[in-house]
């Protein structure tokens, strides 16, 4: 069970840097994880975290299907968010964490109701990624405005 967690940051490509599959993986996970947090995945969620990484990763059907089968697997088989913040640290600036965080906000907003797991992931993972308290609203404010 976690073998498949630890073989997908364990294999790495030329210079001991994580492929890109590998770091869409860890950051479809931590958004995955944010659906399933409050214990009610629902259809709005899915719809959006689907449009997010169409959009941000560039995929297409077939892409998508497996990245999403792929992130709901990590998912629920993590035990620490550590393993996924820690290679997206590594590899991403702060921008791209910051849209990594905007996109958590639009999946919490996304059923019109942040319930209080939801505000408690994305601030657990806003600080494992090395966002600030103003990173964190700007993003909230960001993701409203995408969604209004």
């Amino acid at each position: 069970m976690f073998q498949s967690i630890k073989d997908l940051f364990s294999a790495n490509v030329v210079n001991n840097e994580p492929d890109k599959k590998q770091l869409e993986i860890a950051a479809a996970t931590l958004m995955f994880e944010l659906i399933r947090s409050d214990g009610n995945i629902d259809d709005s969620e899915i719809a959006s975290f689907e449009q997010i990484l169409k959009t941000q990763f560039a995929l297409n059907q077939e892409e998508l299907t497996l990245l999403t089968q792929q992130a709901q697997q990590s998912s629920e088989q993590a035990i620490s968010l550590h393993n996924f913040t820690r290679e997206i640290c590594e590899q991403w600036d702060n921008e791209q964490r910051l849209k990594l965080l905007e996109h958590l906000w639009t999946l919490a907003l996304a059923d019109n109701h942040i319930d209080s797991h939801e505000r408690h992931l994305i601030r657990k993972v806003a600080g494992l990624l090395y966002l600030n308290d103003k990173q964190i609203i700007i993003a909230k404010e960001n993701a409203k405005n995408q969604i209004n």
